[in-house]
C-alpha cells in the first residue's frame, strides 16, 4: 500500500477537516480569544489528526501487505480467503466478509461440478465394462463362422474396441494414481503383447516387425504402457498405408523397427515406422486434443485423441514422449524412461 495513494484516497476527508479548522480560527478570532490559545489548538489539532492518519495507514498497510504476502507465496490463489485474517478496520471487514461468501459460493458450484463430472465418469467406466460382453459375444461368434464378411466385421468390431479403450483410458487419466502401480517391468514383453495384439492387422497390410534383441527392466505399470505403446503402433500401420497412399512401398514393404537407447539415468524407446510421415506445420500439434493435421484429413480415420491421451499419460506416469518425423519417409517416436522410480524426465 502506497502512502500517496493513501492520501490521495482521504483527500476529501483531509480537505473537509482543514475547513473545519479554518472556520474554527475564524470563530476564534471573532470572539477575540488569545493568540496562544488559538495557536494550542491548532497544534494540538495537527497532532491529533497526523497521529490517526499514520495510525490508520500503518494498520491497513500492514494488513494488505500482509495478504500481498500470502497471495505470492500459494500456487493455488484461490485459497486466499480461507488464510486470510479478517481485519480490524471497517471497510477491511467488509471486503472480507465478501470474499468469504463468494469462496463459499465458489466452493458450492465447483463440489456441484465435480460431483456432475465424477457420477458421468462412473457412468462411462460402467458402460465401458458393459459394452465388453456383447463385444465378446461378438467376436465369439464370428470366431465360429469365419468368411470373408465376417473377418471384416471383425475388423470394424477390434476398431470399436480400440475406441472404447481409449474411452477407459482417457476417463482414469486425470486420477492415473489411483489405478497405478510402479514396478519393475520387462519393456520387450510389453512391446510383444501389444505386437501380438495387432498381429492380424500387421498381417494384412504385411508390415514387417523388426525388434532388437534386448531385455530391459523398467519402472512403470505394464497395463498403462502398453496402452501407449498400442496407440503408437496403431498410428504406425495406419500410417504406414498401402500402395495408393504411400508410393515407396511398391519397393519395400511398410516396416516397424524397434530398437532402445540406454543412458546413465534412462532408457530410451525408439518406435520408427517408414510411413507418410507427419507434416512439419503438423509436428509440434500432434499431442493436442483433437488435432488430426494433414494425414487426419488425408486417411479419414483420425480422431486426434490417442497421442493425446498418451502424452496425458506419460506426464503423469513421469515418461518423456516425443515425435520426430520427415514428410513420405518416417516417423519415430521417443518414449523416455527413468532408470529408477524416482525420477522425473
Amino acid at each position: 500500500m502506497n502512502i500517496k495513494d493513501y492520501f490521495k484516497d482521504i483527500q476529501i476527508s483531509i480537505i473537509l477537516r482543514l475547513l473545519f479548522i479554518m472556520f474554527l480560527i475564524y470563530i476564534l478570532n471573532l470572539l477575540q480569544v488569545d493568540k496562544i490559545t488559538i495557536y494550542f489548538i491548532l497544534i494540538l489539532w495537527i497532532i491529533l489528526n497526523s497521529i490517526e492518519f499514520i495510525y490508520d495507514y500503518i494498520k491497513r498497510a500492514n494488513y494488505y501487505r500482509e495478504v500481498l504476502n500470502i497471495l505470492e507465496g500459494l500456487d493455488k490463489k484461490y485459497l486466499l480467503p480461507v488464510l486470510i485474517q479478517r481485519p480490524k478496520f471497517i471497510d477491511g471487514k467488509m471486503l472480507y466478509d465478501v470474499l468469504s461468501i463468494t469462496d463459499k459460493s465458489m466452493n458450492e458450484e465447483v463440489n456441484k461440478y465435480v460431483f456432475s463430472q465424477e457420477e458421468y465418469k462412473e457412468y462411462i467406466e460402467m458402460w465401458v465394462h458393459e459394452i465388453k460382453t456383447p463385444i465378446s459375444s461378438s467376436k465369439l461368434v464370428i470366431e465360429n463362422n469365419k468368411n470373408e464378411q465376417t473377418l471384416s466385421i471383425l475388423e470394424e468390431i477390434e476398431k470399436i474396441e480400440n475406441f472404447i479403450e481409449q474411452v477407459l483410458y482417457y476417463s482414469k487419466s486425470n486420477e492415473l494414481e489411483k489405478d497405478y502401480i510402479i514396478r519393475k517391468t520387462s519393456l520387450r514383453k510389453c512391446i510383444n503383447n501389444v505386437i501380438k495384439r495387432n498381429k492380424k492387422i500387421i498381417r494384412e497390410n504385411k508390415i514387417s516387425i523388426e525388434i532388437d534383441d534386448f531385455e530391459s527392466l523398467i519402472y512403470c505399470d505394464s497395463k498403462w504402457l502398453e496402452f501407449i505403446l498400442n496407440q503408437i503402433i496403431i498410428n504406425s500401420i495406419k500410417y504406414i498405408g498401402n500402395y495408393k497412399t504411400n508410393r515407396k512401398l511398391e519397393k519395400i514393404g511398410g516396416k516397424i523397427k524397434i530398437y532402445i537407447k540406454e543412458n546413465i539415468n534412462n532408457i530410451e524407446l525408439y518406435i520408427n515406422d517408414n510411413g507418410v510421415g507427419i507434416d512439419e506445420k503438423d509436428l509440434h500439434k500432434v499431442f493436442e486434443k483433437g488435432f488430426t493435421g494433414t494425414n487426419g484429413r488425408k486417411f479419414k480415420k483420425s480422431t486426434g485423441m490417442g497421442l493425446y491421451i498418451s502424452k496425458k499419460l506419460c506426464s503423469k506416469m513421469y515418461l518423456g514422449i516425443d515425435i520426430n518425423s520427415k514428410i513420405n519417409e518416417y516417423t519415430t517416436v521417443k518414449i523416455t524412461f527413468p532408470q529408477n522410480n524416482m525420477t522425473e524426465v
